[in-house]
């Protein structure tokens, strides 16, 4: 996908956001700096052996681990957060303070290559924010440079929707971050997915997106009262969408 092809899609969501919410909020802009970095050896352990499409046994592609670096300007202005994801555990997620970014990565190409390769890198500057009532809309295009060997510094932009809504109790409802009955009663799941699925449907109605390849993902559900906890999913669900478009 070209840039002129995705700042036209993003106009195009732009002008379906505005048509179908006239009352919706326009904020602050958010921005967006993401780094990949995966295992430079293989794994020790072998992948499993699965039937492949004739029924025979085949081995699976080697699940590599990752350390992403993500800063996001509506999670954290100050912050850019860490996560180390291994194919067999869930991603460890923590943070340093922003100045320090470019010191973290300096420090893993230069002391820690044998252990971590560079892969991608996404940045978003002038993302669009949008927001009404429980829902937030992130909308950008993304600006690609892979990194290493093989892969050279090209720009393969491609376009981000972040459609977020919020449900439960906040953290002031539930001191100490302890979940209750009553939040649990209060979160229904499959119904908020299905307001964010009928919100997207809404805005992607009749509009031309291209021949672009579209990539929907929604977060796993998470049950926390704990404003920390719940950053930590986001990051994770962030993670794992961006690692995907490099």
């Amino acid at each position: 996908m070209s840039l002129d092809a995705s700042l036209t899609i993003v106009n195009a969501l732009v002008q379906a956001i505005e048509t179908q919410f006239p009352s919706i909020r326009r904020d602050a802009p958010w921005s967006l700096n993401y780094r990949a970095f995966r295992e430079a050896n293989a794994p020790k352990d072998p992948p499993p052996m699965v039937p492949d499409a004739e029924g025979n046994p085949a081995r699976q592609p080697p699940v590599h681990a990752y350390q992403h670096l993500l800063h996001h300007s509506s999670l954290d202005q100050n912050r850019t957060f860490i996560c180390i994801q291994n194919a067999s555990s869930q991603a460890t997620v923590t943070s340093i303070p922003l100045q320090q970014q470019d010191a973290h990565v300096f420090t893993m190409r230069q002391y820690m290559a044998a252990l971590w390769a560079p892969r991608h890198t996404l940045t978003v500057q002038q993302g669009v924010t949008y927001s009404a009532g429980m829902f937030t809309i992130h909308l950008a295009e993304l600006r690609a440079t892979r990194e290493g060997p093989q892969s050279g510094a090209i720009q393969s932009p491609g376009v981000v929707c972040c459609i977020s809504m919020s449900v439960g109790l906040s953290d002031s409802d539930d001191e100490g971050g302890n979940m209750t009955a009553a939040m649990e009663e209060q979160v229904d799941f499959e119904s908020t997915q299905q307001m964010i699925r009928a919100c997207w449907n809404m805005i992607r109605s009749g509009r031309d997106i291209g021949r672009s390849e579209v990539q929907e993902t929604m977060m796993a559900p998470t049950l926390t009262s704990h404003k920390e906890r719940g950053r930590e999913s986001a990051v994770r669900l962030w993670c794992d969408v961006l690692r995907l478009r490099g």
